[in-house]
């Protein structure tokens, strides 16, 4: 199924409409024409071979080699509630500085801890996802601190396009389009800054190399499961409504109800759909490693549409690498939030993950 799946362009790009008078929790919305034509193709098709997706999507994101070694800045340290908590800092290929907070538990361990970058979401920031308190305001404060408490060593991230690091929406597209005629992307510097997060937790006393995960929400969502997707050497990871589906049906359906504002460019990769889209994305590069999506039903940002036909693509290609129990996607009922359940969810996937 996947051979055939990855051979045939139709396979990415037919798509069925659903008539237009279905209730929103039994449908996402038709594919109409509205800003591009329903039944456009890509110009140029170029299906890729399993074999060849990865090397194919690091070219598309721009992506250069990783190196092991990552250089950073030490701007402080701080023990507290069982915990060391250092500030770091380190720069991305653009020269632009990435704050982080590096999170381990002070109790001693027999093993190395696994190690996990957790990425916010495009209004979050790194002091917000290692903030003290663990709570649920008006989003999830805390979750990656949370997990340092829980075990594992954690490394929180203000990356590539959260606001706190953009100096308006408009410079944010204009660096867009000026950057993709160099055949890079934002997408690209995104999953950039998140590989030599994990490069730099790796390279920690105490972390496992080998056990390195990443996690995500929204904006640090699509960070998760790219990086994970380019990076064989990453253990895991767990994408919370990380846009992760169909890129068509993304297309498509933001077309159809006028939210194409809810993505900006960077989530465009261009001459993506030449070649591949996401299910074929992740049943070549994510076997045999723990991979778990959240998906909520009616996340804005994520027709489930998409994620119903990436399933059944996914789960066979795990099936065949003889690990089904590796893959799992979490549909409840809902829109684009991180709730206190899929943390916990996150959290057992990791921890059980941890012990196979």
């Amino acid at each position: 199924m996947l051979l055939r799946y990855l051979t045939s362009i139709r396979a990415f790009h037919t798509l069925k409409s659903t008539p237009l008078n279905q209730t929103k929790k039994k449908t996402l919305s038709p594919l109409t024409q509205s800003v591009i034509p329903k039944d456009i193709r890509p110009a140029y098709p170029d299906a890729t071979p399993a074999a060849a997706v990865r090397s194919k999507l690091v070219e598309l994101l721009g992506l250069e080699e990783v190196p092991a070694a990552i250089e950073y800045t030490i701007e402080g340290r701080q023990e507290e509630d069982g915990l060391c908590t250092t500030r770091i800092r380190y720069e991305n290929s653009l020269g632009e500085t990435v704050p982080g907070i590096l999170t381990v538990p002070r109790e001693e361990s027999v093993h190395q801890r696994p190690g996990i970058v957790c990425v916010p979401g495009t209004g979050g920031t790194a002091d917000e996802i290692a903030h003290p308190r663990f709570s649920m305001e008006r989003k999830l404060m805390g979750w990656a601190r949370e997990l340092a408490r829980r075990g594992f060593a954690t490394l929180a991230i203000s990356p590539k396009g959260c606001e706190m690091r953009r100096s308006s929406l408009a410079e944010w597209a204009t660096e867009n389009k000026l950057l993709v005629p160099y055949g890079r992307t934002q997408m690209g510097v995104l999953v950039e800054e998140t590989l030599k997060g994990a490069r730099l937790l790796a390279a920690t006393p105490g972390i496992d190399p080998n056990r390195i995960g990443l996690t995500g929400m929204s904006l640090g969502g699509n960070a998760t499961w790219y990086a994970m997707a380019c990076a064989p050497w990453i253990w895991a990871g767990v994408p919370v409504c990380g846009g992760v589906g169909s890129m068509a049906r993304v297309i498509h359906h933001t077309a159809a109800d006028h939210t194409a504002d809810r993505h900006s460019a960077y989530y465009f990769i261009p001459h993506l759909l030449r070649h591949f889209d996401h299910a074929a994305i992740v049943a070549a590069c994510m076997p045999p490693r723990p991979f778990m999506m959240i998906a909520p039903t009616e996340d804005e940002d994520m027709p489930r549409e998409g994620v119903d036909e990436l399933i059944p693509v996914v789960s066979e290609a795990y099936a065949e690498a003889g690990c089904p129990e590796r893959f799992q996607v979490r549909q409840p009922e809902g829109n684009h939030a991180f709730l206190v359940e899929y943390f916990e969810w996150m959290a057992d996937w990791f921890r059980l993950a941890s012990r196979s």
